[in-house]
């Protein structure tokens, strides 16, 4: 440092000289570290060097084992194919001694088989299993029946067919063959005079049966029901309540649209009731029943009075039947609950004075007798004789 008291002048003189010394003097240092660089950098290549050359021998060294893991697997594979083969010939072999063996057992047991069969044949006379016997029972309908049940178009799904073959044969051939045969009805009467007698005796099942069949054969969905309708006035409702049900379902399944066409021709009055009621029974029964309504008995005068007009004025009045159908399924209804002679013998007389004869009312107690049975079809027929024996 230059003293604060010397020149200007003398001090960077002084100061140009330092630098000067201290330039020279780092050039003299420069060269000597030169040397120590180059020799690190001559160590590091050697490294280098030696760890490449030790991965060529490692990589050179896995080279060698898998060279010699793969001919060890192709020596496996070698080995083990000759193995499979050995053992896969020793297996067709086995299996074809076994079926040789087999198709000559099933052979065998075939001869063996058959002699026994023959050795019971020959012991029991017959082939069992060629017993007729053991046949379930075909139901045999005449020509005339089957032609019938055709045209009913009731088919063969019955159980009965299944359970009771003989019992259906036998109904049916009578019933499908000699009643018509031996009654001649057109089919559409005859319908109506079954499907009445069914409700007078109660045989709902059968109704329903027999509705579809009367359908086919020609009765109107207006005639059944109101067969049904009238038949409340002679059986009351606790037996026709079940056979409406019936009607209902099987015009339903028919494709029948209901409620149906009214068919009523009396309004809901008394004195419309009583005179369409007076007019019917008159049809019926002849000039003598005008005012019949006021000759009850002095006990019970309102039975008449309902005779007029309910039995007659809300029943007989009505459309879908005529007066003298009206008056048949009457004494259908009433022959075949029975025990109901006395009204039988009126109704016999009403059929008769609408035009419904004695050959037409034997035709009619002719054709329900597989419905009703013979006690109660003579009884009808007596009732028959008695009223009309005397006038034809």
């Amino acid at each position: 440092m230059c003293d604060e008291n010397k020149n200007e002048k003398v001090c960077e003189d002084k100061i140009k000289d330092e630098a000067t010394e201290a330039h020279e003097s780092a050039a003299e240092e420069a060269p000597k570290s030169e040397p120590e660089s180059s020799a690190k950098e001559s160590t590091h290549d050697e490294r280098v060097a030696a760890l490449a050359a030790r991965i060529a021998a490692l990589a050179a060294k896995g080279d060698e084992v898998i060279a010699s893991l793969n001919k060890k697997i192709d020596e496996v594979d070698a080995t083990y194919g000759q193995k499979a083969a050995a053992t896969n010939s020793q297996v067709e072999s086995f299996a074809a001694s076994m079926q040789a063996y087999l198709e000559k057992a099933a052979n065998q047991f075939a001869k063996d088989l058959d002699v026994i069969s023959r050795s019971i044949d020959e012991e029991l006379g017959s082939n069992v299993a060629e017993d007729k016997s053991q046949e379930p029972y075909v139901a045999q309908f005449t020509p005339a029946a089957q032609a019938y049940r055709d045209r009913m178009q009731v088919g063969s799904g019955s159980d009965l067919l299944l359970t009771d073959p003989e019992f259906v044969e036998r109904f049916a051939n009578f019933a499908f063959d000699d009643v018509p045969s031996d009654v001649d009805l057109p089919d559409r009467t005859r319908f109506i005079c079954w499907l009445a007698t069914l409700l007078g005796c109660q045989g709902i099942d059968e109704f329903r049966a027999l509705l579809p069949a009367a359908l086919n054969m020609g009765v109107e969905p207006e005639a059944v029901k109101e067969t049904v309708y009238q038949a409340t006035a002679y059986l009351g409702i606790g037996r026709t309540y079940p056979f409406l049900k019936a009607t209902n379902d099987v015009l339903t399944d028919a494709g029948v649209e209901l409620p149906l066409k009214p068919q009523a021709t009396t309004a809901p009055t008394e004195e419309s009731r009583y005179e369409g009621g007076e007019q019917a029974q008159v049809a019926c029964f002849g000039e003598q029943m005008h005012g019949y309504k006021d000759r009850g008995a002095a006990d019970y005068p309102h039975i008449a009075q309902w005779l007029v007009k309910n039995c007659f004025g809300d029943w007989y009045t009505r459309g879908g039947l005529t007066i003298p159908e009206r008056e048949m399924i009457t004494f259908c209804f009433i022959a075949a609950q029975g025990g109901c002679e006395a009204q039988l013998k009126a109704h016999t007389a009403g059929n008769v004075q609408c035009g419904n004869g004695r050959d037409f009312l034997i035709k009619v107690v002719s054709n329900n007798v597989p419905f009703i049975g013979y006690p109660r079809s003579l009884n009808a027929m007596a009732v028959v004789e008695e009223v009309t024996g005397a006038k034809e």
